[in-house]
């Protein structure tokens, strides 16, 4: 009955993360690229969709790890639209638990494994990444149960760890593309530092199943991740660009567009605060190195601090060196790294409180009132106030009157983030490309627009512009004299 506690801390977790949703339902750019990917493959009969043409006026093959669509293809429409808001929250649940389960079974008190759960709700990046739908928590839940048991197989050589490594590293193959290749990036790492081939075998021979199992499938998901980073690779400088004013800082910035600069500028500090808990990795190795005999000496417990250290280290250097964006931000590369940090944090409070418990109970205490504190703030100020990445009743307003005009309507989006929701909630065609291939083909508009809007005109057959005017004016995009053929709120739809 005690290990029922196990699930109080989880479920106020999900509190936490899905209450924004009461203020602002429809949060989140990704979720309509989500919901569009799962109606194709409900629409294919639950099966891998062929080209995909209606919505994408340039159009593409699906190119999506399958699981998270297939899955949620069960769902209907409504219902689905109903509950997105809930089920990254619900993933993380589950990755909630499982941080219980490992670090009880390291332990063997609950104690530890309650304070780890504790120390894994409150870190900060996490509930914003889970703040819309996405397959995220899934793949970082995968990948825990990925790597984690590889790591333990190589320790003590049990088959059954080997087992359920291997299964979950294929999973992750057909679930999350960035989660896979920080696995692909550790095991390469950790090939070295255990001096033994056996992690990069390991995901060698799950790649193998994976492209196996989907009959070839995985290698469109390959090519389209790898096309993905080539065209960072080749716009690496605009990645945080204003998509009108390029690097010059528009009037009026949002929360998240002034945050990313300031994680690059003072990396390795700042990346921190997104997960403070990383700081006892480098606790740990103090204490395994000093032989502070208040503390257990365990090699599991070195190994998952390395185990952070390597996503610390790789994540700081992303964020300086902008050249290597196109393979993730770097700070994302921190949640990989979310169990062990809460794991090996629970551990050294526990063991500190037992001999100095005052000098350790405040500090922890501050931590959690600072990491609370700080998703309250980012949750209010980056999800219930926001306008740029919502479906806002202007928009709804909008979208209802392009389903009610003649034929099919040509549009190009201005913010482009608005393209695949436009998709979703109207018959129009949008200029946005239907898989990572086709980003190559839409350069000249995202991430800057770098051709004149009458060139696009005549080059895409497009008949509208739809722009938010707190994102860019008319003037700005040299369309001041055009017809504005209908406005709601911030948006207008100006006929070309």
């Amino acid at each position: 009955m005690t290990h029922l506690l196990s699930i109080v801390i989880p479920l106020l977790s999900f509190s936490l993360q899905s209450y924004p949703r009461f203020f602002n339902r429809y949060f989140g750019v990704d979720v309509w690229t989500r919901l569009l990917e799962i109606e194709h493959v409900r629409k294919a009969g639950h099966k891998i969709p062929s080209r995909i043409k209606k919505g994408f006026i340039i159009d593409g093959y699906f190119d999506y790890p399958i699981i998270f669509p297939w899955v949620f293809s069960f769902f209907s429409k409504n219902f689905l639209l109903k509950i997105q808001g809930f089920v990254s929250p619900f993933f993380d649940v589950l990755q909630n638990i499982l941080v219980y389960v490992i670090s009880y079974q390291l332990t063997g008190n609950i104690t530890i494994a309650l304070i780890s759960q504790l120390t894994y709700s409150l870190i900060p990046i996490i509930p914003i990444e889970n703040s819309y739908l996405t397959p995220r928590s899934l793949g970082y839940f995968n990948f825990t149960l990925a790597f984690y048991p590889l790591m333990i197989f190589h320790i003590n050589h049990n088959f059954g760890y080997l087992l359920v490594g291997f299964l979950f590293s294929t999973i992750l193959f057909l679930v999350h593309r960035f989660a896979l290749q920080s696995l692909l990036f550790i095991s390469i790492f950790f090939t070295f530092v255990d001096k033994s081939p056996f992690y990069i075998l390991s995901f060698f021979f799950s790649f193998l199943a994976a492209t196996i199992i989907t009959k070839g499938y995985y290698l469109q998901v390959l090519r389209g991740h790898l096309y993905n980073i080539f065209f960072w690779v080749k716009n690496y400088k605009f990645r945080f660009a204003h998509q009108i004013y390029g690097n010059a800082k528009p009037k009026k910035q949002d929360l998240i567009v002034k945050i990313y600069p300031l994680l690059s500028t003072l990396s390795p500090l700042l990346i921190i605060s997104t997960n403070i808990w990383i700081l006892s990795a480098f606790v740990y190795l103090y204490i395994y190195v000093s032989q502070i005999p208040e503390f257990p000496k365990n090699i599991i417990f070195l190994k998952m601090s390395i185990w952070i250290l390597f996503f610390y280290v790789i994540g700081s250097i992303i964020l300086k060196i902008k050249k290597l964006i196109p393979i993730g931000e770097g700070q994302r590369y921190l949640e990989m790294a979310s169990v062990p940090a809460s794991i090996l944090s629970a551990i050294i409070f526990y063991y500190s409180f037992q001999k100095w418990a005052i000098p350790t109970t405040i500090p922890f205490a501050l931590l959690v009132i600072c990491n609370f504190s700080l998703i309250l703030f980012l949750q209010i100020k980056g999800i219930i106030k926001d306008k740029n990445r919502s479906l806002t009743t202007d928009l709804k307003t909008m979208y209802t009157y392009i389903n009610k005009l003649p034929g099919i309507p040509r549009i190009l989006c201005i913010p482009h983030q608005i393209t695949t929701m436009t998709i979703y909630h109207t018959k129009a065609d949008v200029l946005v490309n239907a898989d990572n291939k086709g980003l190559m083909e839409i350069m000249n508009i995202y991430p800057i627009l770098k051709d004149p809007i009458l060139k696009l005109k005549q080059k895409y057959n497009l008949n509208y512009v739809l722009l938010r005017e707190s994102f860019a004016s008319l003037k700005d995009i040299k369309l001041q004299k055009s017809k504005i053929q209908f406005r709601s709120g911030d948006t207008v739809l100006v006929r070309l």
